[in-house]
């Protein structure tokens, strides 16, 4: 006892001197002290608590408790490593065809680095990759029951409702006077919140719009009745966004959901008609609203076509490794003099901005190479979540079945925003990808019986048919 109530003293002492020092620093050492023991006992957990906390990582000082949570969860899994090296192995070889088209990407990322003008930008933007592509290691190689997955599904879920709702309240963690853009977003009167930018807000709005539908039958009795009116609020908060790409990727995910969500069409069809009134109410009570969802070829996206049309000129110059990985920014101002108008000049030189355009910013940055390799790694975390809902439906067990599948579409609403945004290093984009393939394992290892850790849900699950 007294080892324990010397390392809990010193424990004590470090928060409090790192409170004295930088009050962000102190929060990510206390929640590191309250979580570490926790990562050791129950991993997924924390994977969850990582999960979450991605939501924030673009709000000021979120980032450094992200990164604590990620550091916790690496060094748990390394911790559990040796005596789960049976499971791990499995996991490794069931997702060996997704796992080798991410490292191949990651080489490639690497050696475009070698021609990148902006060794700095290289650099950070490489270390985001393989972040993320580490957590999703880990994810893979943890999430082994049906439990550990609705862990996560629920903390995301739970986080963007965080985020929704604390931006309805008025309450940013991200003030405008840090960036113009959400500045200029707050005067046309969109909804920003801690992502800090409309159009991210609706991107992380619209899968968990799909998911309150799929895990509806994964879910004690008492949570169902939360989903139908969390799922209207978070309509509400996309038609706040007055984002285009949302409601573009809101109907492509709808459009999925139908397609894959076989025995739950009906329920879909009402969520989706729920959604689409309460769009139309907002807009139709907000005539600034209307103009903006009506004016896309007058203001040219805000400069987004501008910056699509530069990275374009920049993919045609360099077709096949492109500039460099995180060099598009440093790149982009060499094309402002090419032919054809750019009415937003100062997005590229003055204010430089990314592509906001995932696909495209990745084919400027790496070329055809790269941006095969990310569509194929996305392709396949969707396929999947598919084959994670044919082998749960199998087995009979409908209600991870229509989970699996509201996974991919909702997956496929993320990734058509995506058109819109520049998320590739975007941990939660990653994190969602991230359920389709760690469904696919949880169904592979049911053939080995039922778990019986869904004893430890923080609610119960439904009875699996």
């Amino acid at each position: 006892m007294s080892v324990v109530g010397t390392v809990a003293a010193g424990v004590g002492i470090a928060v409090g001197l790192a409170l004295a020092i930088d009050v962000r620093l102190g929060l990510a050492l206390a929640l590191g002290a309250v979580v570490a023991p926790l990562a050791l006992l129950d991993l997924p957990v924390v994977i969850a608590l990582w999960a979450a906390l991605t939501v924030f990582s673009r709000a000021p000082g979120f980032g450094l408790a992200t990164s604590m949570a990620a550091l916790l969860v690496v060094g748990a899994w390394i911790a559990h490593a040796r005596p789960d090296r049976a499971a791990i192995s499995a996991a490794l070889r069931l997702h060996r065809p997704l796992l080798a088209v991410v490292a191949l990407l990651l080489v490639w990322l690497t050696l475009s680095r070698a021609w990148a003008q902006d060794q700095a930008a290289a650099s950070s933007a490489m270390l985001a990759w393989y972040i993320n592509a580490a957590a999703l290691v880990v994810v893979l190689t943890s999430v082994r029951t049906p439990r550990d997955v609705l862990l996560i599904v629920g903390a995301l879920a739970l986080a963007v409702l965080a985020a929704l709702g604390l931006a309805l309240a008025g309450i940013d963690l991200a003030p405008a006077q840090l960036n113009p853009d959400t500045a200029a977003a707050a005067a046309e009167g969109r909804l920003s919140g801690v992502l800090g930018d409309p159009n991210f807000m609706a991107a992380m709005l619209v899968p968990v719009i799909v998911l309150c539908a799929a895990m509806r039958p994964a879910v004690s009795v008492y949570t169902r009745l939360l989903l139908l009116p969390a799922a209207i609020l978070l309509a509400v908060g996309l038609a706040m966004t007055q984002s285009r790409g949302g409601i573009l990727a809101a109907v492509a995910a709808l459009v999925a959901a139908f397609a894959l969500m076989r025995g739950r069409r009906a329920a879909v069809l009402g969520l989706g008609a729920t959604a689409v009134v309460t769009v139309v109410v907002y807009v139709l009570a907000n005539p600034a609203a209307l103009h903006r969802l009506q004016s896309t070829g007058q203001d040219r996206g805000n400069g987004r076509e501008d910056l699509w049309l530069v990275a374009r000129r920049m993919s045609e110059d360099y077709p096949v490794g492109g500039v460099g990985v995180g060099n598009f920014i440093a790149r982009s101002r060499e094309y402002v003099r090419r032919p054809g108008t750019l009415r937003y000049v100062e997005l590229v030189v003055e204010r430089p901005h990314v592509v906001h355009n995932t696909y495209l910013q990745i084919l400027a940055e790496t070329g055809v190479v790269g941006l095969t390799l990310f569509l194929a790694f996305a392709w396949s975390a969707v396929v999947s979540a598919i084959r994670a809902g044919r082998r749960f439906a199998r087995a009979g067990e409908a209600a991870f079945a229509l989970l699996s599948r509201g996974v991919a579409a909702a997956n496929v609403g993320l990734l058509t925003a995506a058109i819109f945004i520049s998320i590739q290093t975007f941990a939660p984009l990653w994190a969602f990808l991230a359920l389709g393939p760690a469904l696919l394992g949880v169904a592979a290892r049911r053939r080995d019986g039922p778990s019986q850790s869904r004893a430890r849900a923080p609610w119960r699950l439904a009875r699996l048919r």
